[in-house]
Formats: C-alpha cells, sequence, structure tokens
C-alpha cells in the first residue's frame, strides 16, 4: 500500500492502483502542467511509499479519476474520491 496525503488527508491505496494512475496522469502531461506534477509526485510515491500533494495535484488527481473507468481502479478510486471531496 502507498500513502497519499491528499491535502491532509491520508488514504492508503494500492500499489497497482498509484501506478495505475501515474500512467494516467503522464498521458495527460500534455494537457496540463499539474497532470505532469501529479505524474511525477505519484512516481515519487511509487518509490518512498508515501507522498504528500497540495490543492492543484488533488485537482488534477480528481480529473484523472473521472477521466479513468472507474472499474479498473476498484474501490480506491471511491476512496481517493471521498477524500478529495471531503
Amino acid at each position: 500500500m502507498i500513502e497519499l496525503d491528499l491535502d491532509g488527508k491520508t488514504v492508503a491505496v494500492p500499489r497497482d492502483a498509484v501506478s495505475e494512475l501515474a500512467a494516467a496522469a503522464a498521458a495527460r502531461a500534455g494537457v496540463s502542467e499539474r497532470h505532469r506534477d501529479l505524474s511525477l509526485r505519484l512516481g515519487h510515491a511509487l518509490e518512498s511509499g508515501y507522498v504528500s500533494l497540495g490543492a492543484g495535484e488533488v485537482r488534477a488527481l480528481v480529473a484523472v479519476l473521472e477521466e479513468e473507468h472507474p472499474d479498473r481502479l476498484g474501490p480506491a478510486a471511491a476512496e481517493l474520491r471521498r477524500a478529495a471531496a471531503a
């Protein structure tokens, strides 16, 4: 599990889900700087086991979650959405 601190709210997310999110953010890196930053930060999380995301990166994460098929990420997507909305 990888711990993601979403602007003060920590969520434990399976490594494979973080990897998929990082890849999806990287694929959208040309769309916005926030997507690029998110991709880099999630890559760091895969190496260290923890990352703290700021408000802009959390917004990019929510955008990636909305663009991805929710079933691909399983319950992790719903948990991340809840934490980001709180």
